[in-house]
């Protein structure tokens, strides 16, 4: 008995031990790394069972090497993290601390130095590594300069070198250096790399696939104070200047720059989605085609093993922005309108006291004034997809923009180095620049046709024709987020409006997207499928992104309602679905719950079902 009560008070002592743990950071302390010294002094980390030894970075130390060997058990990395990971190194990315790098050109003001351009023949201090200093080569090449235009000195990591003209620019932090220069009342002039279209995270905290399969729920726990350590930063910036100025202030700051520099890291922390650490894949798929560009990769990265599972969060935190404004404006639009037909129906009831003539006009009058109202809506649903459309132009352009650029300059350096350029090199960068270039082309063509159509215009179409658009217009955000897209097509010709049948489905499509990706969906697929008959044809869309609640299923065709948090959607594109399919095309749409299997994969989803006469 005395035995069996010894085994049972041990094992509940290991249920409550501390585990202790070791963060190698990248540098030395400063605000950079505010989120750790808090979770750690006000206990975060200590709450969850959690000691953690946090190391500052010493010129000797190989950031990857020193998690590989288990000399730390995790670490925070710049985003060249996805060239070892690439390369084979065993790196799992929990989270980036700041969605923009810090990282930066500085000059001082009086050099004459205004573009990019004007570094040509000028000494710049740099890191030779070609890696870390990435983002700053591909700001230059893009500006048409290469390594034969510029001077690398040294980084003596000393801005006394910047000050006393030892040198022309220096590879600086935001939150650092351009702070010591204003204290020093020299003028300066900054250079993002993110202004030239190169965003590149920064502050990557990470550890290894083997650590985490030894210890998921010591991982998870590290990672989720590591972020509340981090809000709390950032939601009090002169209380955590006050904790490193006193506990980790091996660099001497003064409590002044630690709080500046505060100030300046918040501006970089936040995902759009209103969290920090959030991995977006489309930024790192753009982040390996610069690496790829500048020679330090060939092969793309594995997402799913390089992303933590708990990276991505289950809910959105709310911010106030222009679209917030905006969707609360139509919101409050369609309260007044109801409020307003309310009091007209104490009206009516008035007047048919009075006559059934004039109940007859108010009649006519309510009804066009519905008409009226719906029209507004149709074309303020209009106007926010041709809005997102132009914003989705825009982001798909800069990348391949960058790409040709660079490839451009490849040519140049080349050729100023004296260096042969195999005719199997040009041909592949001439054919990379040309489908660039036609990528370009036909995504604006794509998106003009669709949106520029005849909404009058009624004409024979063939169905397969109308859904290959439609998958050329959405096929890169699928891509872009590993969802498979299947099509099952019977052929059929239908005569209505091509352009008004695109747009419906085009909103099935983008509510699909979304569920998938914030359901966090294993499996990722979206089926298109048709069938044709004499009557007319019936065309099922379905999506794995879990499915959607009942009671949300009776109002999901309504106006102006929508599960998305309002800085996503109006609520007004799948009730814009249902006004085409029903008076423009005549035709029925419903919406259920399905459980199907796919390869031998048991799968659910919404399933949208719209049956469509054939004239």
């Amino acid at each position: 008995m005395k035995k069996i009560m010894l085994l049972l008070l041990l094992s509940s002592i290991s249920l409550f031990a501390v585990q202790k743990v070791v963060l190698q950071l990248n540098w030395l302390h400063q605000y950079q790394f505010a989120g750790y010294y808090v979770a750690k002094e006000m206990g975060f980390y200590k709450d969850a069972g959690i000691d953690v030894e946090i190391k500052e970075f010493n010129r000797s130390t190989d950031l990857s090497t020193v998690i590989e060997k288990g000399k730390a058990d995790f670490a925070i990395g710049r985003s060249s993290l996805i060239i070892d990971k690439i390369n084979g190194k065993d790196v799992v990315a929990l989270g980036t601390i700041f969605q923009q790098s810090p990282l930066i050109l500085l000059t001082r003001d009086d050099t004459g130095i205004q573009t990019i351009s004007d570094l040509r023949n000028r000494r710049i201090m740099m890191t030779k590594d070609a890696k870390e200093s990435a983002a700053i080569m591909a700001m230059l090449f893009s500006n048409g300069l290469n390594e034969n235009d510029i001077e690398i000195v040294p980084h003596s990591f000393n801005i006394d070198d910047l000050i006393n003209k030892n040198v022309d620019a220096m590879a600086s932090y935001i939150s650092n250096e351009p702070i010591q220069m204003a204290e020093k009342g020299v003028a300066y002039k900054v250079f993002y790399p993110k202004d030239s279209g190169f965003h590149f995270y920064s502050d990557i905290l990470f550890t290894s696939s083997e650590f985490i399969e030894k210890n998921p729920n010591l991982t998870q726990k590290f990672y989720e104070a590591t972020i509340n350590g981090w809000e709390y930063a950032f939601e009090n910036i002169s209380e955590t200047a006050e904790i490193i100025y006193k506990h980790y202030n091996s660099q001497n700051k003064n409590l002044i720059q630690l709080i500046k520099e505060g100030e300046v890291l918040k501006r970089l922390a936040y995902h759009k989605n209103g969290t920090i650490g959030y991995l977006d894949c489309n930024q790192l798929k753009d982040i390996v085609k610069v690496y790829k560009v500048l020679g330090l990769v060939t092969k793309d990265i594995d997402m799913e093993s390089f992303i933590y599972e708990y990276n991505h969060p289950k809910e959105v935190a709310f911010t106030l922005s222009y679209d917030d404004i905006f969707h609360s404006a139509l919101v409050s639009v369609l309260v007044l309108v109801t409020l307003g037909s309310s009091l007209l129906f104490v009206s009516l009831r008035k007047r048919w006291l009075l006559t059934k003539h004039g109940l007859k006009e108010e009649i006519d009058r309510q009804k066009m004034e519905i008409d009226k109202q719906n029209r507004v809506i149709m074309e303020q649903s209009k106007i926010a997809a041709v809005g997102e459309m132009l914003s989705n132009i825009a982001h798909q352009w800069r990348q391949p923009l960058n790409i040709i650029s660079l490839n451009i300059v490849k040519i140049e350096t080349g050729i100023l180095l004296g260096r042969e350029i195999k005719k199997e090199e040009l041909l592949q960068i001439s054919d990379d620049i040309n489908r660039q270039a036609q990528y370009l082309s036909q995504t604006i063509d794509d998106f003009r046709n669709i949106f520029n159509a005849n909404i009058d215009s009624i004409e024979p179409f063939d169905l397969n024709d109308a859904i290959k658009k439609l998958n050329e217009l959405t096929k890169d955000a699928f891509a872009n987020n590993q969802i498979e897209i299947v099509v099952m097509i019977e052929p059929c010709r239908i005569t209505y409006n091509e352009s008004l049948l695109i747009q419906s489905l085009l909103n099935i499509y983008n509510n699909a997207l979304d569920a998938i990706i914030e359901n966090q969906s294993v499996h990722k697929y979206f089926f298109i499928e048709t069938t044709c008959n004499a009557d007319g044809v019936v065309i099922m869309l379905k999506d794995s992104g879990g499915g959607i609640d009942d009671e949300i299923l009776l109002k999901i065709f309504e106006p102006y309602y929508t599960t998305k948090h309002k800085s996503k959607g109006t609520g007004l594109g799948l009730y814009i679905t249902y006004r085409i399919i029903t008076e423009h095309f005549n035709g029925e749409v419903s919406v259920h719950n399905a459980d199907y299997e796919y390869s031998g994969l048991k799968l659910r989803g919404a399933e949208f079902v719209i049956t469509i006469p054939k004239a």
